[in-house]
């Protein structure tokens, strides 16, 4: 895939119909590509009637200097006035540059020929999945809200107090369940020749405006408070991408895995009264992220993609977790991913599968606002940037609550025997009786 600014590009090696096709697949305003090539053309006007201002300048100047009683009233005058068109014009290049940027921000990713081509979610395409024969289905369940207050492994009161809306308190179980899921995650992709890396809590807006939407800034993050310049991150995906900024990464050193783990702050702006109940959707949580750095030649990152895809399956796997994987729709992708699939987990109170995880390939897109670039550049080619991907591995907070749905008994809850050694015990009684006994 190449770089997006050079498929806008006009003339012999323009592609610009590309991203036009590309948009149009997203169910985007295709006209993006049009203003952005408008600017750019505007732009190498302004630049090129900035350099012969320039020009004449210098040779005014050049000629003042060699007059030994000094430049005449007429010279003067030229030379102000260039040096003021000089300064007009500047501004000029100054503004479209700005807006151009602004532009091509709103333009996607390169949707890959394999996405479903549907403009919402309500039309998805499974691509993979584990139901067992006797998968359990609501008949009394209790759900995993009432659950964790029944082996009392959190306090939604007091933590909704302290804290606001979504706010709680894991404890007792809740806090083992949590620190064993990370500690698991982490052991879990070790395995698999990923480094560790837990990165810091908030980020640079500069830095953030690469690897986010501008939604997200208003929907999603945090600040650090007004006039700040730092936000709260919302993933370590986010610090990540920006990990190797402004470097030449090598082939011989690609691909390079990375294991994020972090706590991660949102606002849940876009998602009102969805999830209200328990610890499913909440401000803060931890998580284990997957994130590869790949060769970007000779679809190598389309072959991590499957990579990172079957390692969460592996996981959830692992832990009995029932599961589907859905191809998202290229109109509900957002701007950075390539492509998108999500893994959802059955949740046996409500017959339903809920969101686990996220993966994506977004090939070039964030590396090149990270100018994170591949050494050395091919004979006779342009510079390359390394292709970046991402994938949940687990939100710890969601895997509770489908852990506890789905290995619940009348007396409490079974934990799965692959973090039985993480947690020290196999079972989870109910130590409190639900208010709702059914849902």
């Amino acid at each position: 895939i190449m770089e997006i600014k050079n498929i806008l590009k006009l003339g012999e090696k323009g592609y610009s119909d590309i991203i036009r096709g590309s948009q149009n697949r997203r169910f985007e305003d295709k006209s993006l590509i049009d203003q952005y090539i408008s600017l750019e053309n505007f732009l190498k006007k302004n630049r090129y009637d900035f350099d012969q201002f320039r020009n004449k300048s210098n040779q005014i100047s050049k000629i003042c200097s060699k007059i030994f009683y000094g430049p005449d009233q007429k010279e003067k005058e030229n030379l102000t006035l260039t040096k003021r068109k000089i300064g007009i014009v500047g501004k000029k290049i100054n503004k479209i540059s700005i807006k151009k940027i602004s532009i091509k921000n709103l333009i996607g990713n390169l949707i890959h020929n394999s996405c479903l081509l549907k403009d919402t979610e309500t039309k998805t395409r499974v691509e993979g999945k584990e139901i067992p024969s006797n998968l359990k289905k609501s008949s009394f369940f209790f759900n995993h809200s009432n659950l964790l207050q029944m082996i009392k492994a959190v306090d939604y009161k007091r933590g909704s107090s302290i804290s606001g809306h979504r706010g709680y308190f894991l404890k007792g179980p809740g806090v083992i369940l949590n620190v064993s899921l990370i500690r698991y995650g982490l052991d879990f992709l070790s395995k698999k020749r990923f480094i560790s890396l837990q990165p810091p809590f908030f980020m640079d807006s500069d830095l953030l405006k690469n690897c986010s939407q501008l939604e997200d800034f208003k929907e999603q993050l945090y600040s650090l408070g007004e006039g700040k310049e730092k936000y709260m991150i919302a993933t370590s995906e986010q610090p990540i991408s920006a990990f190797h900024s402004n470097e030449k990464l090598t082939k011989k050193n690609l691909p390079l895995r990375y294991s994020g783990f972090s706590t991660c702050f949102r606002k849940e702006g876009g998602n009102l009264g969805k999830d209200l109940a328990g610890i499913f959707r909440v401000h803060q949580f931890e998580k284990i992220e997957q994130f590869i750095l790949s060769d970007p030649e000779k679809m190598k990152s389309w072959n991590l993609f499957e990579e990172l895809l079957k390692n969460t399956q592996e996981f959830y796997s692992s832990l009995n977790i029932p599961y589907i994987c859905i191809d998202i729709p290229s109109g509900s992708i957002n701007n950075s991913p390539s492509r998108k699939v999500d893994l959802l987990g059955w949740f046996p109170s409500t017959n339903s599968y809920k969101e686990l995880v996220s993966c994506s390939n977004c090939t070039d897109f964030q590396s090149e606002k990270m100018d994170t670039r591949l050494f050395p550049i091919p004979k006779n080619q342009d510079r390359k940037f390394v292709h970046m991907l991402n994938s949940t591995l687990c939100a710890t907070t969601r895997v509770i609550c489908c852990i506890l749905e789905n290995n619940q008994t009348p007396l409490g809850i079974k934990i799965p025997e692959i973090i039985r050694s993480y947690v020290g015990v196999s079972f989870f009684p109910f130590l409190k009786t639900s208010k709702h006994q059914s849902v």
